[in-house]
């Protein structure tokens, strides 16, 4: 009798675990991907974990003004270093958090480049688009949990633990590549950069903080900031505040300024693009996709500033990983898709 019983626990447990997982792989199909075009999130995201673990020389993290700054293939066939871009739009800071956490679980860089303005936005309510983004191209685990935990989000947290109710109504838009999951296995060939090369005119000039005066940023802001400067110090690797190059508003000065000591007073040394305009030879003609960001002519001239800085400013050589190859088939990927546009 308790060997009947027994049986029937496990059969049970069986149908429960069998269920969960065809609820998880339905959940999988419905759940919106972006695999194509240039803002690929889940092909970006998930490509990092195909990445040759320890082989990261650099990554950078934050929002839409690190993914069009930094361009790791310009930045391997200039200068030999391996970097990963792993950023989402207006990527909230506690999710930023979580994604250096994940990373740093199978690479070692030596520097995380920290993209700076999501710490200088006044409201920390994240918006369900923006959260998805960052959420659901995460690997799941443990730290996905946490980050979605940590996220202040404009609707409810079960739509992200369990994205099924966020996506069940797709099912009329469904179509074969719902079902195709090859991209799972694949690297992404512009490793996190959002390709873009439109020019378009812009307004830019230097700015200076000489007569600006603080604001400070938002608390929680800056206890997020302050425990990434902590987990890099646990994973013994450094920080690097970037701001990148953008039509900084007035009323966004004093954050920033306040930012920069903040940093400075942690030990992480600052990188303000917009400080520094007229070095980095960027050009308002040229160089610009918007205000906001620069195309791809602009980020090779951003990635080279940033990369020379680096080598300035820290202890950095090429990781030894036999993946030279891969890395050359990226490098004609790009420049055929300049060619193209």
């Amino acid at each position: 009798m308790k060997s009947n019983k027994i049986f029937v626990t496990l059969r049970r447990v069986a149908l429960i675990v069998i269920i969960l997982a065809l609820f998880f792989c339905v959940s999988k199909v419905f759940e919106r991907k972006t695999v194509n075009g240039a803002w690929n999130y889940s092909l970006k995201v998930n490509g990092f974990t195909n990445e040759p673990e320890e082989s990261m020389d650099i990554i950078g993290y934050g929002s839409s003004h690190m993914y069009c700054t930094v361009n790791p293939v310009h930045i391997y066939e200039t200068y030999g270093l391996r970097s990963y871009v792993l950023a989402t739009q207006q990527q909230p800071v506690d999710a930023t958090y979580y994604y250096i956490k994940e990373s740093l679980e199978t690479q070692s860089p030596e520097v995380l480049v920290l993209e700076a303005l999501m710490f200088t936005v006044t409201n920390d309510v994240v918006t369900e688009g923006v959260a998805h983004d960052a959420v659901d191209p995460f690997p799941f685990g443990w730290n996905k949990l946490m980050m979605i935990n940590a996220l202040n989000t404009e609707d409810a947290k079960e739509n992200y633990y369990v994205n099924f109710l966020k996506y069940h109504s797709r099912w009329k838009e469904l179509t074969r590549q719902d079902f195709d999951f090859s991209w799972k296995k694949e690297t992404d060939p512009t490793h996190g950069y959002v390709f873009l090369t439109d020019a378009n005119p812009n307004s830019m000039s230097q700015i200076s903080y000489d007569d600006v005066e603080e604001v400070a940023i938002l608390e929680r802001f800056e206890k997020v900031f302050l425990d990434i400067v902590q987990l890099a110090k646990e994973n013994d690797t450094e920080v690097l505040l970037l701001v990148a190059p953008y039509n900084v508003g007035e009323e966004e000065l004093g954050r920033y300024k306040y930012l920069h000591r903040l940093a400075e007073e942690n030990g992480v040394k600052v990188l303000d693009l917009n400080e520094e305009f007229d070095a980095t030879g960027i050009s308002n003609d040229t160089d610009f996709y918007d205000s906001g960001h620069l195309n791809a002519a602009g980020s090779e001239k951003a990635s080279a500033y940033i990369v020379d800085y680096i080598k300035d400013n820290y202890e950095i050589a090429p990781n030894d990983v036999d993946d030279d190859h891969l890395w050359q088939e990226d490098i004609e990927y790009y420049h055929k898709e300049l060619q193209a546009e």
